[in-house]
């Protein structure tokens, strides 16, 4: 494995804040030098919000570009009073165009994986947008990848990237992608139910298949262990949650 580049700060501009949904939002940074990362890696926010610095940490949603080479983008979502807040300042920024803070790469669980093996990428909610910058990259890499895309959320408003991940699946033809809601809806004729239970209801076997996840540890782990008994390894798969959030081995007792 090559040699990972040291996370330095790398000030950048907020050059556009896009809302994707009512309460989700692309945030689009250029940074002063061009960024070195691989994809599935993830960066740190210093940002002054109400009259407080607050370090905060976001996956980087795009793959590198060479057409444009210092663009970060980020998927924000606002669900309660401080991303409220976060976004109003984000907004500020781009008004003002005064320079954000920012220090990348950072996390371990970057594309590493043999591309001519299948790969399995799982996302619930907002971790998304990991997997988003690693499917662009390997469908950029190896057209004719065979990847599979499981993206659950509880409401279906939330599938704000349906376009892209299906125009992709239409222009490549061993990608597949299949939005979950997590309980039924009316207004919902897709798949329903528990990611594990969606992904093993498609694939018979996950032997030889790499995985990226991103999501809560109960999911990444829980994922693992209802997809362990259709041959998926974990040291054969990779997520943020191995590092912030390791399994805790439970200590045998003497009787």
């Amino acid at each position: 494995m090559c040699q990972l580049v040291p996370p330095i700060e790398n000030p950048c501009r907020v050059v556009a804040v896009s809302p994707l949904t009512r309460s989700t939002f692309l945030i689009e940074l250029e940074a002063r030098d061009t960024p070195k990362y691989r994809p599935g890696q993830y960066l740190q926010l210093s940002v002054e919000v109400d009259g407080q610095t607050h370090t905060l940490f976001y996956s980087i949603a795009n793959r590198p570009d060479a057409r444009n080479p210092n663009r970060l983008e980020l998927i924000i979502q606002c669900g309660s009073d401080f991303s409220r807040a976060l976004l109003e300042r984000l907004n500020e920024l781009f008004l003002n165009g005064r320079p954000l803070p920012v220090t990348l790469p950072l996390g371990q669980a970057f594309l590493q994986t043999d591309l001519q093996q299948p790969h399995l990428l799982v996302a619930s909610g907002s971790g998304i947008s990991k997997i988003r910058c690693i499917a662009a990259e390997i469908l950029s890499r190896y057209p004719e990848a065979d990847v599979r895309v499981y993206w659950s959320n509880r409401d279906s408003e939330n599938f704000y990237l349906l376009e892209e991940f299906s125009r992709w699946q239409q222009d490549h033809r061993n990608f597949r992608f299949t939005p979950v809601l997590e309980s039924p809806a009316t207004h919902w004729s897709g798949r329903t139910g528990y990611l594990s239970d969606v992904i093993k209801a498609d694939l018979v076997s996950l032997h030889q298949t790499y995985g990226y996840l991103c999501g809560s540890p109960q999911m990444v782990y829980g994922t693992l262990d209802q997809l362990a008994v259709i041959g998926l390894q974990e040291g054969q798969c990779y997520s943020d949650v191995f590092e912030f959030s390791p399994r805790v081995e439970e200590e045998s007792v003497a009787v």
